[in-house]
């Protein structure tokens, strides 16, 4: 009788751990989805959608979902606090995918990687700049990002977005580099957007181009300001 016990004790064990183990590995969030704003990828029987929730009706918040064959693998929110973020962009390769999000303020949830290009939005808020984000494509998790800003001469942050009218302003080089185009208002040209050459009198030009190469890390390698 003892020996039924521990035999049928052993078999329940085992059948809860089989049935835990087929329980989804990541959690679901329940996205409040404008998909007028929406920006998708496919690869495969994968689908790779960034945009933004108007949650009220002076806030967006940026999400980013992966669905297989139209079922939904993970559904995240990256920004939820009373900043306007969006999900502006995205690029796959591999496990790799890169999105670029935005945002308007100091008091975003959105937080950079250590030692990557810019640690922070900077200060007075308001102007819409980028956060490049490199996410594990298997879970949503961010791995490295940075922010994207350009700066008055004054110091403080002003507007640098993806590339207007550009479908595809992140590219995923060979080399697991990534490159982004953009689209700036003026910035005070002392050198930091083009790390190679220096100043550059063309970021001093509102409305003009900027393209950026980083690492995987999101440490800049390369930028230049085109009129």
């Amino acid at each position: 009788m003892h020996k039924l016990f521990i035999i049928g004790f052993s078999l329940m064990t085992v059948l809860a751990c089989k049935k835990n183990s087929s329980e989804p590995q990541f959690t679901v969030e329940s996205i409040k989805r404008n998909t007028a704003s929406e920006k998708t990828v496919v690869v495969g029987n994968d689908t790779y959608v960034a945009g933004y929730a108007q949650v009220s009706s002076n806030n967006q918040d940026a999400y980013v979902i992966k669905e297989t064959s139209g079922k939904t693998v993970w559904a995240k929110y990256y920004d939820k606090s009373p900043d306007d973020s969006r999900g502006e962009a995205l690029a796959i390769e591999g496990n790799t995918l890169i999105v670029a999000f935005s945002c308007t303020g100091g008091n975003t949830e959105l937080t950079a990687t250590q030692s990557s290009f810019q640690n922070s939005y900077g200060s007075g808020g308001g102007p819409k700049i980028t956060f490049l984000a490199r996410l594990n494509a298997q879970n949503g998790n961010i791995e490295a990002a940075t922010f994207i800003g350009c700066k008055l001469n004054d110091g403080k942050t002003n507007t640098l977005r993806p590339e207007d009218n550009n479908p595809n302003p992140i590219s995923i080089l060979a080399n697991g580099n990534i490159q982004f185009r953009a689209t700036k208002a003026y910035d005070k040209g002392d050198g930091r957007l083009t790390p190679n050459i220096g100043a550059d009198t063309d970021c001093n030009i509102s409305g003009g181009k900027w393209v950026g190469l980083f690492n995987p890390q999101m440490q800049l390698l390369e930028g230049d300001c085109l009129p």
